[in-house]
């Protein structure tokens, strides 16, 4: 009996698969942005179109080429609306999410999909001013991550990046305040600034620095707050 719960947990703590993720994508994208459901599978038709369109004029409609082309056009009709689907849902979360707490939570975890080496909770909070600092460690550095208020997180912001300098002396820390009232990076901007930063680091060394932030991490962070659920809004994988 024992067993069987145990098992029931561990199926219940999994995440979510591709089809589900697909699925909660929609729906959310359906109550946030009713447009871009529409816009995606119009844009995939599209490419299909133009593809079987392409493949008519090249082929002369010679039964197996034309076939085959036929193909090719439903694989990138479906390839261009999910694409379009993605980014979509991606713009859809970083814009709905803007001004909750723990919004930074989900350019840590798109970016911890890539290159990156990091956890999606805040590794220095204010508890209470609600100012919070996340920590990510790549192939440019260590990276810190602030929001809140603009002094508050920009002081725990300076004091997290002396820490870091200290365990890992030499290597590069950028730091960023994420704000979308005009005084620092717009969520929706701040994972794409970050992977635009120039490589410091090789893999081996990132897994070193890593562990030697490691020691940071047991002062434990605050948990992301409800409401912000980064593993069924995430992008896909493919997509870069």
């Amino acid at each position: 009996m024992a067993k069987e719960k145990a098992k029931n947990k561990d199926k219940d703590q999994k995440a979510p698969g591709l089809f589900a993720q697909f699925s909660e994508g929609v729906k959310f994208l359906r109550e946030n942005n009713p447009k871009a459901v529409p816009i995606a599978i119009l844009s995939g038709v599209a490419v299909a179109v133009f593809f079987v369109l392409i493949g008519a004029i090249l082929t002369g409609m010679n039964f197996l080429p034309f076939v085959i082309w036929i193909v090719l056009a439903i694989v990138a009709g479906y390839l261009s609306a999910l694409l379009i689907l993605s980014r979509q849902a991606n713009s859809t979360v970083f814009t709905r999410y803007a001004n909750e707490p723990g919004r930074t939570s989900l350019a840590v975890g798109t970016l911890t999909r890539r290159r990156y080496k990091g956890a999606q909770q805040p590794v220095a909070v204010n508890p209470k001013s609600m100012d919070m600092v996340f920590r990510v460690v790549g192939p440019a550095g260590v990276v810190l991550m602030a929001e809140g208020s603009k002094n508050g997180a920009t002081a725990l912001l300076e004091d997290e990046r002396r820490k870091v300098q200290r365990v890992a002396q030499g290597v590069t820390v950028h730091t960023y305040y994420c704000s979308d009232n005009g005084d620092g990076v717009p969520l929706k901007r701040l994972q794409k600034d970050v992977s635009k930063l120039k490589k410091t680091l090789r893999k081996d060394e990132i897994f070193a620095v890593q562990n030697r932030l490691a020691a940071l991490d047991s002062r434990g962070g605050m948990p992301i707050p409800k409401g912000i659920d980064p593993n069924k809004m995430r992008p896909s994988r493919k997509i870069r």
